[in-house]
């Protein structure tokens, strides 16, 4: 058997810019992973949820950044 894969699965981070789901926080940088349609992203309570793309913004920030960012999680 062979493993197809269709498509990348593309990773970022992004600032949370809603308060229409009591599971995100607004304002919070979160690690979001691009899907065919939605966000998806893991709440405080470490569940994966499926939201609009709508309700994050992406972050435009250099590789030092976000090498700060990524030691601290």
């Amino acid at each position: 058997m062979n493993l197809e894969i269709i498509g990348a699965v593309e990773s970022f981070w992004a600032v949370c810019v809603t308060h229409a789901d009591k599971n995100l926080i607004p304002l919070k940088l979160y690690k979001v992973e691009n899907s065919a349609k939605d966000i998806k992203v893991r709440n405080e309570r470490g569940e994966t949820i499926f939201c609009p793309k709508t309700w994050f913004a992406p972050l435009d920030i250099s590789s030092k950044t976000l090498g700060l960012i990524e030691k601290t999680v």
